[in-house]
């Protein structure tokens, strides 16, 4: 009786130690894993001059707070408008207005949801750029 309640043990812990060793476990690297945003933190946009027949790339990156997202504008948006590639704020106004400004808060460009257009321009008023989504 003993030897055969031995062989039982024995036999379970053998099993249990093979279940848990014969798994295979997720391969999880939280490095990585945590640095994978969940969501795309800006939008890009195709700005161009209908005036000028000139385009670039702009793009309204993460919050800075609840009415301001960072801006980038390519070197090459100077030849699009004066100051556009100087351009670090986007600050949505609640009144349907949004201001494209430089580091120093000075508006670029003030646009509103356009026409057929992401958004155009309305001040400067000779200003004529309209944005259209790139992505």
């Amino acid at each position: 009786m003993k030897t055969l309640t031995f062989a039982v043990v024995i036999g379970a812990i053998s099993f249990g130690l093979w279940s848990y060793w014969g798994q295979e476990r997720p391969g999880v690297d939280p490095i990585v894993s945590g640095s994978i945003p969940t969501q795309a933190a800006g939008r890009s946009y195709t700005i161009s001059n209908g005036a000028a027949s000139t385009a670039c790339l702009g793009e309204r990156g993460s919050p800075i707070s609840s009415r301001s997202a960072r801006f980038t504008a390519d070197a090459d948006c100077e030849a699009v408008w004066p100051g556009l590639s100087k351009a670090r704020t986007w600050t949505n106004n609640g009144d349907g207005t949004v201001i494209v400004a430089d580091a120093q808060g000075e508006a670029i460009l003030t646009i509103v949801d356009g026409d057929g257009f992401d958004y155009e321009a309305v001040e400067p008023a000779d200003a004529m750029i309209t944005m259209v989504s790139a992505d």
